[in-house]
């Protein structure tokens, strides 16, 4: 019976110094793995927070920039600036006038651009907003119209068939839609003409739901006089800011490019990041 015993015992120390190798084994194979990927989670970790810093650093030089527009509007455009010590980051900061608005090209204000006077007026009835256009020409001649150019917010449709008025009866060019925000253009052929103390009216209508925030519009009109050139509604004008966040060896970590209005306050009208 001892040694019975004696031979059981030794065969369970060899059971038990094989699992004792097993289970090395495979803690060798595992415990690998398994740093690498806490590792990897580390650097992961501090990647994303290198990002997310540099978007708040962008984000800083976007706001600095409307601060500027609203307070102290440069001299010339493009304007460009650099701020420094943005969460230890770089930021680079560029203001500049847009030139085109869903691929028709704006052109700038001339020297006579308050010669004309744009009126607007909005009434809204069962789902339709009716809109309607008063340009008055204050020079000392006469001028033509080349186009109308309006940027609307989402939530609004052009309803076709709408338009009509003194100086065109057409429907306009739209780009975009209610989900985004529609642009619409009206390219006259020939040139309206509105003679010196006159006015023409210019109306259409909308479609979307009571109470759209910014239903008014940006609105501009091209004159063929050079000067009087585009002429905003509201002393509103186009802007963008594009904004960059760069590290210490200035490699662009984040950018962030706005899209505003800018009528003695800004409205923002689009926001990328990393465009």
């Amino acid at each position: 019976m001892k040694k019975l015993f004696s031979k059981i015992a030794r065969g369970e120390e060899g059971v038990t110094l094989l699992v004792v190798l097993i289970m090395m084994t495979l803690g060798s194979v595992l415990v690998i793995p398994t740093l690498n990927f806490a590792a990897t989670s580390i650097e992961t970790g501090e990647v994303f927070e290198e990002k997310m810093e540099a978007l708040y650093a962008a984000e800083a030089g976007v706001e600095d920039a409307l601060w500027k527009m609203i307070n102290a509007i440069p001299d010339n455009f493009p304007h460009s600036y650099e701020l420094t010590d943005i969460n230890g980051m770089t930021v680079d900061v560029v203001i500049d006038k847009i030139t085109t608005i869903a691929g028709v090209e704006i052109g700038d204000f001339g020297v006579h651009a308050d010669w004309l006077i744009i009126d607007k007026s909005i009434t809204y009835d069962e789902g339709i907003y009716t809109y309607t256009i008063t340009i008055t020409n204050d020079g000392d001649g006469n001028i033509k119209i080349e186009g109308i150019l309006i940027d609307f917010p989402p939530g609004l449709d052009y309803v076709t068939g709408s338009t009509g008025g003194d100086l065109y009866n057409d429907d306009p060019m739209v780009v975009g839609d209610a989900t985004t925000g529609i642009t619409i253009y009206w390219q006259f052929d020939p040139y309206p003409t509105i003679p010196m103390t006159e006015s023409r009216v210019h109306f259409f209508e909308l479609s979307g739901p009571p109470d759209v925030s910014g239903v008014e519009g940006h609105c501009c009109v091209e004159a063929r006089r050079q000067d009087e050139g585009t002429v905003w509604d509201t002393d509103s004008s186009p802007f963008t800011v594009t904004a960059q966040a760069k590290d210490a060896n200035g490699t662009v970590i984040a950018t962030i490019r706005t899209g505003f209005w800018e009528s003695g306050t800004t409205s923002i009208t689009c926001w990328q990041v990393n465009p």
